[in-house]
């Protein structure tokens, strides 16, 4: 299915223009500049609730300075990257996969961003490449 069947219009893909990536400080002002950049390439709610909960992760509890979003219409979908330069953590592994039907109250704490992430991409990767958290989303 192409990436317009799939999640929607995606101006970075319709227009062939590649890969594109921006860097934002870790604060509340980088959140919305990342929200706001993705909303000027892609229409679709999916990415913009995926790079919402990551990057909300990033700027909370990674300690990182900054981070950078890089997006491309790769030959396996729309890829996602996040890079932050903040202390190392691999969510696809160190977060334990929450109990969906658990009540709020039996269930713990943290984990349901990450599994919903999961559950709308194709993939989800985790490297820690020179220093930095690299978390690649392919939708």
């Amino acid at each position: 299915m192409s990436l317009v069947g799939e999640i929607g219009l995606c101006r970075l893909c319709q227009n062939g223009c590649g890969v594109t990536e921006r860097e934002f400080s870790c604060t509340a002002e980088g959140l919305a500049g990342a929200q706001a950049f993705l909303a000027s390439v892609c229409e679709s709610p999916k990415p913009a609730v995926v790079t919402d909960e990551i990057v909300s992760n990033i700027v909370r509890c990674s300690g990182a300075g900054a981070f950078t979003i890089r997006l491309d219409q790769a030959p396996e979908g729309f890829k996602m990257v996040f890079i932050d330069d903040g202390k190392a953590f691999d969510p696809t592994t160190e977060v334990a996969t929450p109990d969906v039907a658990a009540s709020a109250e039996g269930r713990g704490v943290g984990g349901l961003g990450i599994f919903m992430v999961k559950k709308m991409a194709k993939s989800v990767s985790y490297a820690r490449q020179d220093g930095k958290n690299v978390l690649t989303v392919v939708m």
